[in-house]
């Protein structure tokens, strides 16, 4: 009898983990991955605010000198770029210099290393916003190039008044391999998350390759003091913290992506993952909650859906509700995907989402146990 009743009660448990892990699930997919896909942009914004375009930039003479112009030469009628060179020992000085002869409106904050010199990005970006004449500012780093000339233009108008902050996207560049793949895959279904939960009324992050707010909301909430000794946050932390249902839209418009360059080994993309999700534990409680109920639940769905097919319970409910999952994923992610600039990326979507669960977990547990402050060496 006891036997008996352990038995049921484990499979009641199973049964309970299914139906919920499935509610979870078409909840994400339908209110937040369901946004972006469907997403209809507001009308077009005369809005012709000057610009401040901030780069902070350690040691990339190669990006400066392939990407700058693209971003110097935009269709806008008022903005400056200005470039921190933060500590380089290569040739930046040199390029930046060619630069500044050409183009008048480059403005190059120097940042020479010293004993008493920290490090850290944000540290650079702070000086590129304290010398921004501008009252809005619009953010990105020195490996990315905009996809057209109007990438100024279309994010700026994606405000709809000065106070506005504006969520971009920037993809990386499509290149050969499985692991080209795996981080364009983590880049889309990341811009997926931030950009649905902002539609949705709840904006917890930006990344910083593609980000604008108003300068004068950097001063009010102190900058990064919050979460200065981080090597991330300058984008998602800072995002978490100003961004509100009210103050926050995004730009999906094909001319404001930006596209950067990936990483080409397994060994640095798990580094830049280690980094860029040191900061998840700063996100206030219920954004992490709501982070957290869609791999969880998911992964409750396939142990829920593999245990009730060993016992043979709910056959052919269990594999008519992991069919239409496929479905509806499926048909979201080839909308938003062509959104995004990842259409190759679709069918192998079910497969990459679960990979990509079980890598974040590691660099997670990773990170719970060492500590990384660099932002570039």
């Amino acid at each position: 009898m006891h036997l008996n009743l352990s038995f049921e009660s484990i499979l009641l448990f199973w049964k309970i983990a299914f139906l919920l892990s499935a509610l979870v699930q078409l909840v994400y997919l339908g209110f937040v991955y369901a946004r972006v896909a469907w997403y209809k942009p507001p009308g077009p914004s005369q809005n012709e605010e000057a610009v401040s375009v901030v780069i902070a930039a350690r040691n990339e003479y190669d990006n400066l000198l392939v990407n700058l112009p693209s971003i110097l030469e935009q269709d806008y009628s008022a903005f400056e770029v200005i470039v921190v060179n933060d500590g380089s020992f290569d040739e930046s000085a040199s390029v930046l210099q060619e630069y500044k002869t050409r183009y008048k409106h480059l403005h190059v904050v120097n940042v020479i290393e010293n004993e008493q010199y920290d490090g850290g990005k944000k540290y650079a970006v702070t000086l590129g916003i304290k010398a921004a004449k501008y009252s809005r500012v619009l953010l990105t780093d020195a490996d990315c190039r905009p996809a057209s000339r109007r990438w100024i233009r279309t994010m700026v108008n994606a405000a709809v008044d000065e106070n506005q902050i504006v969520l971009g996207y920037s993809p990386y560049a499509r290149e050969a391999g499985f692991l080209n793949a795996f981080i364009r895959f983590d880049s889309m279904t990341t811009a997926m998350n931030y950009m649905g939960f902002a539609l949705a009324g709840v904006p917890y992050m930006g990344v910083g390759r593609n980000l604008s707010y108003p300068r004068g909301r950097f001063f009010e909430v102190g900058g990064f003091r919050d979460h200065y000794k981080l090597a991330s946050g300058d984008d998602d932390l800072f995002v978490n913290k100003i961004a509100s249902r009210e103050n926050t839209s995004i730009c999906l418009d094909a001319d404001a992506l930006v596209e950067t360059t990936p990483e080409k080994t397994l060994r640095n993309f798990w580094w830049q993952k280690r980094r860029h999700l040191t900061t998840g534990r700063r996100y206030k409680l219920w954004h992490k909650v709501l982070l957290l109920a869609q791999p969880i639940s998911l992964l409750m769905l396939l142990a829920g859906s593999i245990s009730l097919l060993l016992y043979q319970q709910w056959i052919i409910a269990v594999i008519s509700v992991l069919l239409s999952r496929l479905f509806i994923q499926i048909t979201i992610f080839s909308r938003s995907s062509r959104r995004l600039g990842h259409k190759d990326l679709v069918l192998f979507a079910p497969f990459m989402e679960i990979a990509m669960i079980f890598l974040t977990a590691s660099v997670h547990i990773a990170n719970a146990s060492s500590k990384n402050t660099k932002w570039k060496n």
